[in-house]
């Protein structure tokens, strides 16, 4: 499990940022507290100073944006801080709290979706995805010729309606309490009230499909194995797409996707794109797609899918086609070949295509399964958790501090490294 949470054991008063919406920062200071580690808390809206009603020290910040990082380092060091903890490292108040604690030597650490799923969450220091240190840790432990193993994992049960009561609950008092903090600028970039609807869209869209895509989704299956690439489609507001890419927009990489696959994939082959579920509520690209397809002469080779099987598409595809989704590990587990667009700590030489989108459709090669063995391995044991925000903490019980190495050059790593 992640190395990271030695070097986190370490301090003595720990300062939590945003957390996932609900109650998994107050089960994780807890866990701190039963390690004598104080925690401190800040809060930027009332959705947090509602999940932070059991934190000994609350801080709310009600300032507007750019009095942020006076207000964070005059925190920092009256309160004698040692570590910092955040869940999303692109946030713009985290990045601001990264910079000054990092400035002054003081740890800092995000929490993010696994890596590895299911029955992972991840947690590093320094930064995650490509803001992630994994790359000089692969590159140091080849050098040293290491080899470790996977600890037994347990099922965390993460649970999607936990999740979607702590959001509602979250903007409920957001909204209740914005009078309080009227600067508050969230990393969405949109209303509270337009999260609301979104949600709620969300939910509706889930239960029509629920309905609607299996039957259709098995008919494909049936019809099309072997005959298909699949291209995973992110949140379009994702720190992911807004950070970690060139083009920065969800639409623009379906365009170039669909027009790539028109000219150089074979005429027999077809295209799946598959909505991000956490994304169902905020946008649906299906009518958008079926221009596409119609102007570039594909149609009936385009495929849109949301809420379907995962595994079952992958297992049965020719290749798979990301932005930078972790999805890409998930499909290179299933031995499929993976082609990434943007920027990812998987891309590299031996894991994925490095050539041109235009030559995957008609040659994406073999996934190196021994590599990616002990890639995965690797990177489970440097940045994994056996947990989940909306669901059991195994690592909370059973981690075990005596066996793991501490001795990760920690320095950033903003570009692929070649392994």
């Amino acid at each position: 499990m992640s190395v990271h949470i030695n070097r986190l054991l370490l301090s003595e008063r720990v300062l939590l940022l945003q957390g996932p919406m609900g109650n998994f920062f107050n089960r994780f200071s807890a866990w701190l507290k039963d390690h004598d580690i104080h925690c401190f808390k800040v809060n930027l809206n009332g959705g947090d100073q509602f999940f932070s009603r059991s934190f000994e020290y609350n801080f709310n910040f009600t300032g507007a944006s750019s009095e942020f990082s006076a207000w964070i380092e005059d925190l920092l060091l009256t309160q004698d801080i040692d570590t910092v903890v955040c869940f999303g490292d692109c946030r713009q108040y985290h990045q601001i709290a990264k910079k000054v604690a990092l400035k002054h030597q003081i740890n800092f650490f995000a929490f993010e979706e696994g890596y590895i799923r299911p029955n992972y969450i991840t947690f590093e220091q320094d930064g995650v995805n490509f803001f992630s240190n994994f790359l000089s840790h692969l590159k140091l432990k080849a050098k040293k010729h290491k080899h470790s193993q996977i600890e037994e994992i347990s099922e965390v049960n993460n649970s999607y309606r936990s999740m979607v009561v702590s959001v509602m609950i979250y903007y409920l008092f957001m909204l209740i309490f914005s009078w309080k903090y009227p600067h508050y600028k969230h990393h969405r970039q949109m209303s509270i009230w337009a999260e609301v609807y979104y949600w709620i869209w969300s939910g509706v869209r889930r239960i029509k499909n629920y309905f609607v895509e299996d039957g259709r989704f098995n008919t494909f299956i049936q019809g099309h194995k072997k005959r298909y690439f699949v291209f995973a489609l992110q949140v379009h507001n994702d720190f992911q797409i807004r950070t970690h890419s060139d083009l920065k927009c969800m639409k623009k990489y379906i365009e170039m996707v669909i027009r790539d696959f028109a000219r150089h994939a074979d005429s027999h082959h077809h295209l799946v794109l598959k909505h991000h579920p956490m994304d169902r509520g905020y946008r649906n690209y299906a009518s958008y797609i079926r221009k596409l397809a119609k102007s570039q002469d594909v149609e009936g080779r385009i495929h849109y899918f949301c809420d379907i099987h995962l595994p079952t598409l992958l297992k049965n595809s020719l290749g798979f086609v990301t932005v930078n989704s972790t999805t890409g590990i998930q499909a290179l587990y299933h031995h499929i070949p993976v082609k990434v667009l943007g920027y990812a700590l998987y891309n590299l030489p031996k894991l994925t295509n490095q050539r041109p989108l235009a030559k995957f459709w008609r040659n994406p090669g073999k996934v190196d399964q021994v590599y990616f063995n002990y890639f995965r391995e690797e990177l489970i044991n440097y940045s994994q958790l056996n947990g989940a925000f909306y669901g059991a903490s195994p690592w909370m019980d059973h981690y075990d501090l005596s066996h793991i190495e501490v001795d990760v050059e920690m320095q950033p790593v903003n570009n692929p490294v070649s392994i």
